[in-house]
């Protein structure tokens, strides 16, 4: 009991009249009891450490700064508010790793021999599986229609199946991770030394000499400024006496949840649009009409921008089930009849769709990709195609405005900052004419439903724990056509390792540890950056006296070898005595109003229906298209002769992306039974 209520910062106070009571021993007594589990945990890793010599490393490093601010309560000379810097790291054992696969020769072999030279954009684009792209997109819209249309619910298993099987690429094998954490240091690693002296400790922590390591590699993990720094320390020792000295055994690997949040901050930099007067549609016009006028789309915080964009695709998705089913079946619904019930009305008893086919539901999901999420519909809108498919890409509509509905009020549009950089600016909305003709509406749709299309498969993809899927559907062109121009080295990074650099086998020992799954649970499988931070989510909230840091005997130890354990017993502890789960846990709010909301404004104006010569103020371009452009202008070459000597610098003017800011969500992406879901972060304890 006293352990428990140390998880969750009980004041003193309290913890002594549970004692008085014979309800837990004493404050003192149970940080002894901490610093007993802390020994334990210590011996595990220095076990872990101990077999690297003989065996190779049987585990990969992760680590990520941690900071908090120490207000003080009366500001004087010397007494003034102070932000502690630390460094947090987790040791993750590795699964599935073919013998040998980690020997540091062969890499160290191709990179001297400047293999990622090889490398072209044709070569790049030939990787992309578009069959694959279209039949996971099908497979996606299919999961929102049985989300959302009971009648057909019976078909989830043969939707499952094209997850699981048809379109599996390679799915991890379910366990349990086994994850350890380490001393907390007040090392700041947001430096190239303090990254090296982060990495010497951790060493230590394993108690692994450097001789261990002069023919084997260490998988180091970590966002994207940890990644950078790990790439510099190697790059400066490259002429080091030893293997050991020039950090051949460094591997960085970039993980994936900030990169995922990179995207989202993407889409909303390419399709926020800052005016919303009458006539002007699109993402910010719909984030308006739902009420999320507090949006900030500079900040983009993560949970609500993954609710507008979630929202916003099922919308869509749904009404093109509405105009399929009205073009198939010539039904037409009344025009007030709610988007949820139209879509209802086909499937039901006696509905004109009610003994559909899994093919035929196949099939229609097929329509609406190639309608509105396959790049050649963004052409077909543009009217760039020499003669229009009707039946691949539905009737004109001519009419005009269906119901006129309430405009958005131009007071709820908030007032945007100045962008800092000029680049994220040019890369954003921009206003435009309509030269071809075409309808400047539908563009923007389609170019909306493909890049969220491939934002909620990496959602997906990693919850389901197919690292395969995920590897399919990295943006190597959308990000540079979207000047992210960091992520965009990233990924031509990985591209040259897992194309000219990595062996076979070790591609297979990165693959089958990218993700983690602290619960072994189906759906529940995260990035490992996630991981970290809501371990550091926990360091945060026990760092709560002012004479601490993060080198002290208390957060170090008591605190930063037990987080592990103080998180899972915060969660399990209470269901010993019948409760529910505690706080962390997200209630799903019903968005039933809104879809149906926005979907009548998509039926009202016809959104996802081909108005010839329909005007925008602005256009979304193509960051697939632009990106792909900038690759054969030269950039492309520009990466690889910076580094094809190795060490891999990437050097642009967008700002590293770190986990330095306060705020950021501690629970992951899941899906279960094919719908995704943000509700809590599950040990399985």
């Amino acid at each position: 009991m006293g352990l428990f209520a140390f998880t969750c910062n009980a004041n003193r106070e309290l913890v002594s009249i549970m004692c008085r009571l014979g309800w837990a021993v004493s404050y003192e007594a149970t940080l002894a009891n901490l610093h007993v589990l802390a020994a334990d945990s210590e011996s595990k890793l220095k076990l872990l450490g101990a077999f690297t010599d003989t065996f190779g490393p049987q585990f990969l490093l992760l680590f990520d700064n941690v900071n908090k601010m120490q207000r003080a309560w009366q500001h004087t000379l010397g007494h003034k508010d102070e932000l502690s810097s630390g460094t947090a790291a987790t040791v993750i054992e590795l699964e599935d790793v073919p013998p040998g696969a980690l020997r540091s020769e062969p890499l160290v072999e191709k990179i001297k021999a400047k293999s990622r030279l090889k490398l072209t954009v044709k070569e790049l684009r030939d990787d992309i599986d578009w069959p694959h792209m279209r039949g996971i997109g099908a497979g996606t819209i299919l999961r929102i229609w049985l989300k959302y249309v009971p009648s057909i619910a019976h078909h989830r298993g043969a939707v499952e199946e094209l997850f699981t099987t048809t379109h599996a690429v390679h799915r991890l094998r379910l366990r349990k991770s086994k994850i350890h954490t380490t001393r907390v240091t007040n090392i700041d690693e947001s430096t190239t030394v303090g990254a090296a002296k982060v990495l010497a400790n951790l060493l230590g922590q394993l108690f692994i000499v450097p001789v261990s390591l002069c023919t084997w590699m260490i998988m180091l993990c970590g966002d994207q400024l940890s990644i950078d720094r790990i790439r510099k320390i190697i790059r400066y020792t490259m002429k080091g006496d030893t293997p050991f000295d020039q950090h051949k055994w460094a591997l960085p690997v970039i993980q994936l949840w900030h990169m995922k949040w990179a995207w989202q901050k993407a889409i909303f930099r390419l399709h926020w649009y800052s005016d919303t007067a009458k006539g002007t549609f699109g993402l910010h016009h719909d984030a308006i009409y739902l009420e999320r006028d507090k949006f900030n789309p500079e900040k983009c915080d993560f949970y609500p921008a993954h609710h507008i964009l979630e929202d916003r695709f099922e919308t869509a998705v749904l009404e093109a089930l509405r105009l399929i089913c009205e073009q198939r079946s010539e039904l037409v619904t009344p025009p007030n009849t709610k988007l949820l019930d139209a879509v209802k009305i086909y499937f039901e008893p006696h509905g004109p769709f009610s003994s559909c086919t899994f093919e035929e539901l196949l099939e229609f999901s097929h329509t609406v990709y190639d309608r509105y999420i396959a790049s050649a519909a963004a052409d077909d809108a543009a009217g760039h195609l020499a003669q229009r498919n009707a039946d691949m890409y539905g009737e004109p509509w001519t009419g005009g405005v269906t119901n006129e509905e309430p405009d958005v009020a131009p007071s709820a549009v908030p007032r945007l900052k100045k962008k800092a950089k000029r680049n994220k600016a040019v890369a954003s909305a921009q206003p435009a004419r309509n030269f071809s003709n075409g309808d400047q509406v539908l563009i923007t749709l389609c170019h909306f439903m493909r890049v969220t299309f491939w934002y909620m498969e990496l959602c997906a993809a990693t919850a389901e724990g197919d690292i395969g899927r995920v590897f399919e559907v990295l943006l190597r062109f959308s990000f540079w056509g979207a000047n992210s121009t960091n992520y965009g080295n990233e990924l031509l990074e990985l591209a040259c390792s897992f194309l000219y650099e990595f062996s076979d086998d070790l591609k297979i020992a990165v693959w089958n540890n990218y993700l983690v799954n602290p619960s072994g649970l189906l759906g529940h499988w995260l990035e490992l950056d996630l991981l970290q931070e809501h371990f550091n989510f926990w360091i945060k909230r026990l760092f709560n006296s002012k004479s601490h840091d993060f080198d002290g005997k208390h957060l170090s130890e008591a605190v930063g070898l037990n987080i592990a354990g103080i998180s899972k017993l915060r969660e399990t502890f209470p269901g010993l005595f019948g409760l529910k789960r505690g706080g962390q846990r997200h209630t799903n709010a019903s968005t039933v109003h809104d879809i149906n909301k926005l979907g009548g404004h998509f039926r009202n104006h016809h959104i996802l229906e081909y108005e010839a010569g329909r005007d925008q103020p602005y256009v979304v371009k193509n960051e697939f298209g632009a990106g792909h452009a900038k690759l054969l202008e030269g950039q492309l070459a520009i990466f690889l002769n910076r580094t094809a000597g190795g060490g891999s610098i990437h050097v642009s003017e967008d700002e590293l992306v770190s986990s330095s800011l306060p705020e950021y969500p501690a629970t992951p992406v899941t899906v279960c039974e094919g719908v995704i879901d943000v509700g809590a972060f599950i040990t399985g304890e």
